[in-house]
């Protein structure tokens, strides 16, 4: 995360290097070659990248899409489950979870659209 927002902060260098010294550690010893890029997009998009691979099956994708999605990425959700194909597009309201019932009552608050 530091590395996506000094790149973002367009200290590119500063973060490619959090970012290699993030990678240093996942390979064996002597064979880690760094990752470099030649600008701000090229090395927040090698970012991302290493960060959906960091959090797969963590069920943090999910804010990074809400995130990515708010910024402009426009990405589109599409799953086909037996043979129906489900789609949610960039901003929708489903992207919003729904508070629980109990809270809702307890609070007062208003639930999330949907």
């Amino acid at each position: 995360m530091a590395a996506e927002c000094k790149i973002r902060l367009n200290r590119v260098e500063e973060g490619m290097n959090d970012l290699n010294n993030l990678l240093i550690k996942r390979w064996k010893t002597g064979t880690f070659v760094p990752i470099t890029a030649n600008s701000q997009a090229e090395a927040l998009d090698i970012v991302l990248k290493e960060r959906r691979k960091e959090l797969l099956i963590r069920g943090l994708r999910w804010p990074d899409l809400k995130r990515y999605n708010r910024d402009g990425a426009n990405i589109t959700l599409t799953r086909t489950v037996k043979g129906q194909t489900y789609t949610l597009p960039p901003n929708d309201l489903r992207y919003a979870i729904a508070i629980p019932e109990d809270i809702i009552t307890l609070s007062g608050m208003p639930q999330n659209p949907r």
